[in-house]
């Protein structure tokens, strides 16, 4: 094959290429959402979880002034040591205290 016959080939493909891209531009969005909506009307109740009574245990077995769970515990579950988390927190509230207060709805 000679190398012009290969470069009209390549300049036609890419032409077809280009244009097909055009017309998947022009085509209309669609409007619709993926992933999920929430809850709907005739779909499966919500399962309760029990997040608040999960939430006291938590606090209660790492933050808790005796805790449960040792230094070493707390460090395999959170990947870094309690002081560090303290230093973390304490910075957090001292320079971003307006954006952890608990508002009225």
């Amino acid at each position: 094959m000679s190398s012009s016959s290969d470069e009209e080939r390549y300049w036609r493909r890419r032409r077809e290429r280009l244009a097909g891209e055009k017309q998947e531009e022009q085509k209309p969005k669609s409007r619709r959402r993926r992933g999920w909506a929430g809850s709907k009307p005739g779909k499966a109740r919500n399962i309760d979880r029990e997040r608040v009574r999960f939430h006291y245990q938590l606090m209660k077995d790492y933050f808790d002034p005796n805790p449960t769970y040792n230094a070493r515990m707390f460090c395999h579950c959170f990947r870094m040591r309690r002081e560090l988390f303290d230093r973390i927190r304490e910075e957090l509230l001292r320079n971003h205290n307006e954006h952890f207060r608990t508002k009225v709805n």
